[in-house]
């Protein structure tokens, strides 16, 4: 990501006038208020405590119809969303968009309100960083490394991007080893060989989605391995549904190539399993490697795609030979 985004918060404040103290009653908070002739936008009431620290906020229609002698620390919510200074752009752009919010506020590190990071002002900035980020995860799933504007040499360019499609060839090479032992069945039932291509098209696809929402998605750093991956095998429901639906469409299909209704049979139950397990993969995968910190960007991409086709073919291929020969 460039300097632009990355710089921080700080920078970019927008003072605010909407801040009322926890112990002003709703009459005086309006009353203050009202002298400040406030001009701008109204998006929150920030509520200060003595020492100008952020402690919650408060609704309009609160101030607004609530009894005048309540307090403002009686109906205020106390749990907010908030940056430290030190947060990026490209941070306060990304709680903003997942958490609905117009507005941020900004503490410095002892809680202080510096100001707000309004959606408004910042929204022409957030699509180009949400852009450039997507197209860096875009060439980074395919093991390519990008650098806006910085020219690299040919052999640092081959370093950087061969590992990854030798583990592309890696993957080709089992997958035609496996269909070397089960040469077999694939001679025998012509139509096996013809499906190939679209079951692993299959495998691949959705295991690249599972792979996309869960590096979109990633769970938060201290949870532990194991609650990390109960909650990607909550999104089974989904993967089986997917399978299903793929698996009975091709599978019926094939019927009308006239082999009879055991190719069919297993054309549809090997993309459903298939389907289920790759897709399974492609969440589980980021999710390990975020949990150890190291960057699934750019390791999940190959690592996924090859799995797949070996899973994949092993599954479609090892099920044939068991049911038809």
């Amino acid at each position: 990501m460039s300097t632009q985004y990355s710089r921080t918060v700080k920078d970019s404040i927008s003072k605010v006038d909407t801040v009322v103290h926890s112990e002003q009653t709703i009459e005086e908070a309006i009353a203050i208020l009202r002298k400040k002739h406030i001009n701008s936008n109204i998006l929150y009431f920030y509520v200060l405590d003595n020492e100008e620290r952020l402690i919650g906020v408060v609704s309009a229609r609160d101030l607004l119809l609530k009894e005048s002698h309540l307090r403002i620390c009686d109906i205020m919510i106390s749990k907010v969303i908030s940056l430290k200074e030190n947060h990026t752009l490209a941070e306060a752009m990304n709680i903003l968009q997942t958490q609905h919010l117009l507005a941020l506020p900004v503490l410095d590190d002892e809680g202080r309100f510096l100001g707000i990071i309004d959606v408004g002002h910042y929204f022409e900035e957030s699509v180009d960083v949400a852009n450039s980020q997507q197209r860096m995860q875009i060439f980074q799933m395919l093991g390519f490394f990008i650098d806006e504007g910085t020219p690299t040499s040919t052999l640092t360019g081959y370093r950087m991007r061969m590992p990854w499609i030798l583990c592309n060839m890696v993957g080709g090479i089992a997958c035609a080893i496996i269909s070397a032992i089960y040469e077999q069945v694939l001679t025998h039932v012509i139509i096996l060989a013809m499906f190939i291509p679209l079951v692993l098209s299959l495998s691949e696809s959705i295991s690249m989605q599972a792979m996309t929402q869960s590096m979109n998605n990633p769970p938060p750093q201290r949870y532990g391995l194991m609650r990390i991956l109960s909650g990607t095998f909550s999104q089974s429901k989904l993967f089986a549904l997917l399978a299903l639906t793929s698996g009975l469409v091709v599978g019926i299909l094939s019927i009308f190539w006239g082999d009879g209704f055991g190719p069919p049979i297993i054309i549809c139950v090997s993309i459903f399993v298939s389907i289920v397990i790759t897709a399974l993969i492609g969440a589980v995968i980021p999710r390990i490697l975020h949990h150890y910190r190291l960057d699934p960007k750019v390791a999940s991409g190959p690592l996924v795609l090859s799995l797949a086709d070996v899973i994949t073919t092993s599954i479609y291929l090892s099920l044939a030979t068991w049911l038809l020969l």
